[in-house]
């Protein structure tokens, strides 16, 4: 599993910053957002004060994944690992 984070466009000067895992690689991850595919995340986490959260902590009425146009997408960061690892108390 690969753990992403990924700036998005909200218009306006404003970006949204989505964390989640894919099957794919960075290499398969951008060729098939550069073929026009929404970009699909599973596992989503957020950030809370340094800290990465579990999705559903955050709105437990959404599954955690999300598919992302790739026409919003600005920059694909990929994590080395579990980004739970790297931020926790």
């Amino acid at each position: 599993m690969h753990w992403y984070k990924i700036e998005t466009n909200k218009g306006e000067n404003s970006t949204y910053h989505y964390v989640g895992s894919s099957e794919l690689d960075a290499d398969g991850l951008i060729k098939k957002a550069q073929n026009g595919f929404f970009i699909h995340l599973t596992d989503l986490l957020y950030m809370d004060r340094g800290k990465m959260e579990e999705w559903a902590e955050w709105d437990k009425a959404l599954i955690p994944s999300v598919y992302i146009n790739p026409k919003d997408i600005i920059a694909v960061m990929e994590f080395k690992g579990d980004p739970r690892e790297f931020y926790h108390e």
